[in-house]
């Protein structure tokens, strides 16, 4: 899957909200004060990129990541399995 608007139709409809879920406890259930921290982070411009391949990571997983780049500001991204 390398076609932009196919990337962006899945981040909106299944990875998006599920990254919201996970994180909205970090943020006091205020989900658009989680929102808005999403889509300003590192994370959201580098999973709104085909090249990068994230969009295939778990929501858990993507919300680790989030949560590491906000509390320790570092962002690491797993190595891909062969």
């Amino acid at each position: 899957m390398k076609d932009k608007n196919q990337i962006s139709a899945l981040l909106g409809v299944c990875i998006i909200p599920q990254i919201i879920v996970e994180i909205k406890g970090f943020y006091n259930n205020r989900e658009e004060i989680a929102v808005k921290e999403l889509y300003k982070s590192i994370l959201f411009d580098k999973l709104q990129n085909p090249v990068t391949g994230l969009w295939h990571l778990s929501s858990k997983t993507l919300s680790q990541i989030f949560l590491a780049e906000v509390n320790e500001h570092i962002i690491e991204f797993p190595e891909e399995q062969s």
